[in-house]
């Protein structure tokens, strides 16, 4: 499980970037983007000490962006108390991406339970990243209800990444037929990771000519993560 770390950004020698983001709604408007720094990283992917500090004193304002990014940052630090105690901060405050992280923070300590209530809330609240969390959950246990539930929404949300990882899950469950569809609903989103994986099951299907179509649209397409 990963965490979606929104608003932080490389650093001027182009250091890696935290997470990508999903586009699922984040409350930013809580904050004012003219207040609002952000975490950079200097060349060898460090976070830079200056922008740390200046993303602290923002959640000591009481920002909820800030507070999230902040105990994402301490979390890539290695702080996870600290990580707990800002995302816990920022999701009080109504910062949708705060509970997400929150909920895989959980879910890293093996809290199940807690991980889905806050997945749940989350989701309802529009989060793609909750939703896909919620039906990665389902399929551990077998609940075909819950992933009835979410998979829908999540294919209404027009974002390739969790579309492609549903298809994934079914597919690794022998669900041929559901993975398809993902991975159609993925690829014509422009995913060439979806591409291949629909080549793959064409492909044993006996459609070579098809799937040859998908692999070489799937080599001049973006990969979507």
């Amino acid at each position: 499980m990963r965490f979606r770390r929104l608003h932080l950004r490389a650093g001027k020698d182009d250091g890696p970037l935290v997470g990508p983001s999903t586009g699922s709604p984040d409350e930013r408007t809580a904050d004012d983007p003219a207040l609002e720094p952000e975490i950079e990283h200097d060349a060898d992917g460090r976070v830079t000490p200056e922008s740390l500090a200046a993303v602290r004193a923002a959640a000591e304002r009481g920002l909820p962006v800030a507070m999230a990014n902040y105990g994402t940052a301490l979390l890539s630090e290695g702080d996870q108390a600290g990580a707990l105690h800002w995302l816990t901060r920022s999701w009080e405050a109504g910062n949708v991406t705060a509970g997400f992280n929150l909920g895989t923070l959980h879910w890293m300590a093996g809290n199940r339970h807690q991980t889905q209530l806050l997945w749940e809330q989350a989701a309802t609240r529009g989060d793609v990243d909750a939703m896909l969390g919620l039906v990665r959950l389902a399929f551990e246990r077998d609940d075909r209800s819950t992933i009835e539930r979410w998979v829908p929404r999540i294919y209404a949300q027009d974002l390739a990444f969790p579309i492609t990882t549903v298809g994934v899950a079914f597919s690794e469950r022998g669900c041929t037929s559901e993975a398809l569809r993902a991975f159609t609903i993925a690829g014509d989103l422009g995913d060439a990771h979806a591409m291949e994986y629909r080549a793959d099951i064409l492909e044993t299907r006996g459609d070579h000519e098809q799937a040859a179509a998908l692999r070489a649209r799937a080599a001049t397409a973006e990969r979507m993560y």
